[in-house]
């Protein structure tokens, strides 16, 4: 009897693709729906989904998985960083936990020009967590947020119109 060759680390994970692929496939209509739902939401929101939707564009993770135990401070664990685009505007944001409950961000966004950032829950659209205003060289930080889910919310000193990042957890 012959030994046969193990399979590529491709090839297993293309078993497991087709397993899901076959076993759960994706709800006919789903996509129109969540397109109809998130759409609904902007409009309630009275910003308009232009505002709603800024596309992530990157996220990568500096640490290990989020819920993953550690014998790390809390300090080093959980950093991780996100660029998110809209209209010419890119927000680069670096997210770390400063405890078990509070984290900091560290951002900056180009073309850099004087604006309000926001930090919100990502259930409350009008209600800051935190603000602060910066200036041309589009370098930002809050420290100290609650941990869950937020959105950051920029408005620029123009008055030209604000947008929304989707929501994160910190």
């Amino acid at each position: 009897m012959g030994r046969s060759e193990e399979p590529t680390r491709e090839e297993l994970l293309g078993l497991v693709r087709q397993a899901y692929v076959s076993g759960d496939p994706v709800p006919g209509g789903l996509i129109s729906r969540m397109q109809a739902a998130a759409a609904g939401a902007a409009e309630e929101s009275g910003l308009g989904l232009d505002l709603e939707l800024m596309l992530l564009v990157e996220s990568s993770s500096d640490v290990e998985a989020a819920g993953v135990r550690s014998a790390a401070p809390a300090s080093a664990r959980s950093a991780y960083t996100l660029r998110f685009a809209q209209s010419g505007v890119d927000v680069l944001v670096r997210v770390a936990s400063d405890t078990d409950t509070t984290a900091r961000l560290d951002g900056w966004v180009v073309p850099g020009s004087p604006m309000t950032v926001r930090a919100i829950r990502a259930d409350e659209v009008r209600t800051p967590i935190v603000a602060v205003t910066l200036g041309a060289s589009g370098r930002f930080e809050l420290t100290s947020l609650p941990a869950g889910l937020i959105r950051l919310r920029f408005e620029p000193a123009d008055g030209s119109a604000a947008f929304l990042t989707p929501t994160f957890e910190i």
